[in-house]
């Protein structure tokens, strides 16, 4: 059965579901939570019924906080983190990183999209070696606003990694890494130093990521601070296709999304300088 036009989405009725068990807890009637933000007691009723256009953001704020409550609004845009389209930043560690993989003889991809049983999600650079049966997960980030959101993310792309290089390339990894990737900032180490949870998540220094990149050998969770970035001032790199990629079977083609390519290994210039 189809639903009616005017009936909530799902998210809004959760919202109102949520704000209704917020004020029963309170014991208050909905006349009182009106009062208490200045509303009509029908729009408490339209707002618990999960139709929020009865109210402005701003009300449905007052409303969560007169119950000690919070509202946050979280855009999504096809599966990827929308930080990715404001943040100047990101293209260019993903740039860095690239750079710093292929020098080290790793075949890359960039914005790898992934819909697995449910979970859905994009791996900013996913790194294959074939030879050594391993792939590396990378997490780009500028910002370091979770290492809750951050460490559960990582742990489901890894966990994934295997079926998605085996969907994509016809072969399944035996060891799989996480790294990382951000730009050399002080900030972003002082970050690091102040939160034990990132350092355990990510105890490898960049001397330890150099060298299981050059034999990927055991677990491996680093960290991989990439210097010579300039903040917002970094040209967009287009990435042509290889002709080795186009030349292989089809079965074991990558399905990249449009503008987005999986590279075999190249000569690059020296690679990025990197520290812990």
């Amino acid at each position: 059965m189809s639903a009616r036009r005017d009936d909530p989405p799902v998210d809004d009725l959760t919202v109102g579901l949520v704000l209704r068990g917020l004020r029963i807890r309170r014991t208050w009637r909905q006349r009182d939570l009106a009062a208490r933000v200045g509303c009509s007691q029908s729009v408490v009723s339209r707002v618990e019924s999960g139709h929020l256009g009865a109210a402005s953001v701003d009300l449905l704020r007052r409303l969560f906080g007169a119950l000690d409550a919070r509202l946050e609004l979280l855009p999504r845009w096809r599966g990827a983190d929308l930080e990715r389209l404001v943040d100047g930043d990101h293209a260019a560690v993903v740039a860095a990183t690239v750079q710093g993989l292929e020098h080290a003889g790793w075949a890359v991809a960039v914005e790898v999209t992934y819909s697995v049983y449910g979970e859905r999600g994009s791996i900013d650079v996913l790194a294959t070696r074939s030879q050594s049966l391993a792939a590396l997960v990378v997490e780009v980030k500028t910002e370091l606003a979770s290492a809750e959101r951050i460490g559960r993310k990582l742990d489901e792309k890894a966990r994934l990694a295997p079926k998605i290089v085996r969907d994509r390339l016809g072969w399944t990894p035996r060891v799989v890494g996480r790294l990382l990737a951000m730009p050399d900032r002080s900030r972003l180490r002082r970050t690091i130093d102040a939160t034990p949870i990132l350092a355990r998540m990510f105890p490898d220094d960049g001397l330890a990521t150099r060298r299981w990149l050059a034999a990927p050998v055991g677990d491996f969770a680093g960290r991989w601070f990439l210097s010579g970035i300039a903040p917002r001032h970094w040209r967009k790199v287009a990435v042509p296709a290889g002709p080795s990629l186009r030349a292989a079977p089809a079965a074991i083609r990558a399905r990249a999304e449009p503008g987005q390519t999986l590279r075999p290994p190249r000569q690059p210039a020296p690679m990025p300088a990197s520290d812990s």
